[in-house]
C-alpha cells in the first residue's frame, strides 16, 4: 500500500511541475512549455516511478511466495500435531496393555510358592525384580526374599528402598 501511495504522489508531483501555471496556458490553447531542467527532472522522476513500480511488484511476488510458504508451514504444523497425538494415544494404550500384563505375571507369581519363585527372580535384571516385588503383596515378599540368592536380594533391597 506504501508503495502505491508513493507513486501516487510521484504522479502528482509530476503533474504538478507540468501543470504548473496550464490552467492559464490551457486556457488560451497553448503549448505547454518545458525548461530543459524540468524535462531532465520529468525524465528522472519518470525513472524512479518505473523502478517503484518494479521494487512493488517484486515485493507483491515474494509476499504471495511467503504467503504460500506459510500456508504449507501450517498445513505440514497441523500434521505433525495430529501424528503426535496420534503417537501419544498409542503409547498410552501401549502403556495399559503392559500394565495389564504386568499385573497379570504378578498375579502368577504370587501364586507360586515362594521356593518356586526365587529361582526365576535370581535369573532376571534387579530392576525387574524390584518391580515384580513392589507389585506384590508384603507378605508374599516376606516369604520370597529369603529363598533368592543373599547378594542378589541385597541389591534389589537397596533398589526398592531408593524408588518408593
Amino acid at each position: 500500500m506504501k508503495h502505491k501511495q508513493c507513486i501516487g504522489l510521484i504522479f502528482l508531483l509530476l503533474l504538478a511541475l507540468f501543470c504548473s501555471g496550464v490552467s492559464d496556458v490551457a486556457a488560451k490553447n497553448n503549448p505547454v512549455k518545458a525548461t530543459p531542467d524540468e524535462i531532465r527532472l520529468s525524465g528522472t522522476l519518470q525513472q524512479k516511478v518505473e523502478q517503484v513500480k518494479a521494487r512493488e511488484q517484486e515485493l507483491d511476488r515474494r509476499e504471495a511466495e511467503l504467503a504460500a510458504l506459510q500456508s504449507e508451514v501450517d498445513e505440514k504444523l497441523a500434521q505433525l500435531s495430529a501424528l503426535l497425538d496420534d503417537v501419544k494415544q498409542k503409547l498410552t494404550e501401549l502403556k495399559a496393555i503392559k500394565d495389564t500384563r504386568f499385573k497379570k505375571l504378578v498375579s502368577v507369581y504370587n501364586a507360586m510358592s515362594a521356593s518356586k519363585l526365587a529361582p526365576l527372580l535370581d535369573k532376571m535384571a534387579d530392576e525387574t525384580v524390584a518391580d515384580i516385588l513392589r507389585a506384590m503383596k508384603p507378605d508374599d515378599v516376606a516369604k520370597v526374599m529369603p529363598k533368592m540368592d543373599k547378594d542378589k536380594a541385597v541389591r534389589v533391597s537397596r533398589i526398592m528402598g531408593l524408588m518408593k
